[in-house]
């Protein structure tokens, strides 16, 4: 498997996890902390695979953007263990931060569009190229 490949499938379990997490909301505590510990080791694959444009980012904007989202991150992922362990009275503090650390996704995919894009046309290259031999 390409490395391409592996950061779209990558890419793609975030997104199925941020879904998974927030749907799950519902569903139950342990469902939903089941899933949200899952999605937080994603997240920190993530990171760890792209720490250099978090660190230094060709635009500070990106820089901005990129640590919005790991520190929205981190406090949602912080507040539900929080409230996981200490009980009810935390939920209110992790229900609007847990809605900025989703909401804050859109400007990090955003800045990083052109990334995203480049590595779906790619691997669509890829396996078109691959199919016709």
């Amino acid at each position: 498997m390409s490395e391409r490949t592996k950061r779209l499938i990558s890419d793609v379990l975030l997104v199925a996890g941020l879904a998974a997490s927030f749907l799950t909301h519902e569903s139950g505590v342990l469902l939903h902390s089941v899933v949200s510990v899952i999605f937080t080791v994603l997240v920190l694959h993530h990171v760890k695979h792209n720490w250099r444009a978090y660190r230094r980012p060709p635009r500070r904007s990106k820089a901005v953007v990129n640590q919005a989202t790991a520190l929205s991150m981190a406090l949602a992922t912080a507040t539900g263990l929080l409230f996981w362990w200490a009980g009810d009275r935390y939920s209110l503090g992790h229900g609007p931060i847990s809605v900025v650390a989703t909401v804050s996704v859109a400007p990090h995919v955003w800045a990083h569009r052109r990334v995203l894009i480049r590595l779906l046309r790619g691997e669509f290259r890829q396996r078109r190229a691959g199919t016709t031999q």
